[in-house]
């Protein structure tokens, strides 16, 4: 007689569903052996996943990936509750030949749900481990982040941007003494070139300033526009000379710099640098101090700068 509603069924009924899903769905044990591989994910993504099923992480992922998922699942199953975290995954990341599609290094973001199992697998604990492709939404949220960050005009970080990096330069100094200075420029004459030449010139001028003084920059220093002709440079060195020798090759690299279109502009910049002080209360006085030195270079003949 058939009984319904029986564990056949519902096994049944299960596996049909999960077959069904979008999302690709791992079993995975504690030592990272692939114990199953379910549902229907995208083709151009992964195109041959089921066959994973009896390999291990190891055996697909470089090292430092696979041992960062072991510890997620480690994680997981100590906290016995579902675990939530990102990761991004590559052609170049991957061991197993046809796993991700044709395309060179095509990085994929993914939402990695796990949860534990509270039964064994291969006489191990296991987890439930579903892997969500995300990379439309994670780069729509980049887009998005970078276009509320970045001054369109120049390409370097916006006002907003860089006040938040001054707090955190600001925040690091007095946890950590590191020495930081924050120096301050803008165009010399800045309306002259707009009235004499248009504001295409100006805008021009703008981004051509901005491309050489990232061009003097390194890694960890920090370049801003704050509006119109004016910019600001966060700069983390072991001296407060190293701000001074900084400032002296801005002004150098700008001034021998030609312009093709406007072969008869001449630029040149000002530059106010303030040093982080250990009475510094906030950064209204780190930057209160470039402003001034910026003003007593501008009054010293221009196209120089001024320490304070």
């Amino acid at each position: 007689m058939e009984i319904k509603g029986s564990s056949i069924e519902k096994y049944e009924e299960y596996a049909a569903i999960i077959s069904a899903l979008p999302d690709l769905l791992f079993v995975l044990t504690m030592s990272g052996r692939y114990v199953e591989v379910l549902g229907q994910p995208d083709s151009s993504i992964y195109l041959e996943a089921k066959s994973l099923k009896g390999k291990t992480l190891a055996s697909v992922l470089p090292a430092q990936i696979c041992q960062h998922f072991l510890e997620i699942i480690q994680q997981t199953l100590e906290n016995d509750k579902l675990t939530v975290f990102e990761y991004s995954l590559g052609d170049d990341d991957l061991n197993y030949d046809r796993l991700t599609s044709s395309q060179p290094s095509a990085r994929q973001r993914f939402e990695g749900r796990i949860a534990p199992i509270h039964s064994a697998r291969y006489g191990e604990p296991a987890v439930v481990w579903v892997a969500r492709n995300i990379t439309e939404r994670y780069e729509l949220e980049q887009k998005l982040k970078y276009q509320s960050e970045i001054d369109h005009l120049s390409g370097s970080l916006n006002r907003r941007k860089l006040f938040s990096h001054l707090k955190d330069a600001f925040y690091t100094f007095g946890r950590y003494e590191q020495n930081s200075s924050f120096l301050l420029l803008d165009i010399d004459n800045f309306k002259r070139v707009n009235d004499t030449f248009g504001h295409q010139c100006g805008d021009n001028s703008i981004r051509k300033v901005a491309e050489l003084c990232q061009s003097e920059l390194r890694q960890t220093d920090i370049l801003g526009r704050f509006g119109g002709d004016e910019f600001g440079i966060i700069h983390k060195s072991d001296d407060t000379q190293s701000a001074i020798a900084l400032a002296r090759r801005l002004n150098r690299i700008v001034c021998a710099a030609t312009n093709e279109t406007y072969p008869e502009l001449s630029l040149s910049i000002s530059i106010g640098i303030s040093h982080f002080k250990a009475d510094d209360r906030n950064i209204d006085d780190i930057y209160k101090r470039a402003d001034e030195a910026l003003y007593r270079s501008k009054r010293n003949g221009r196209n120089t700068y001024s320490s304070a």
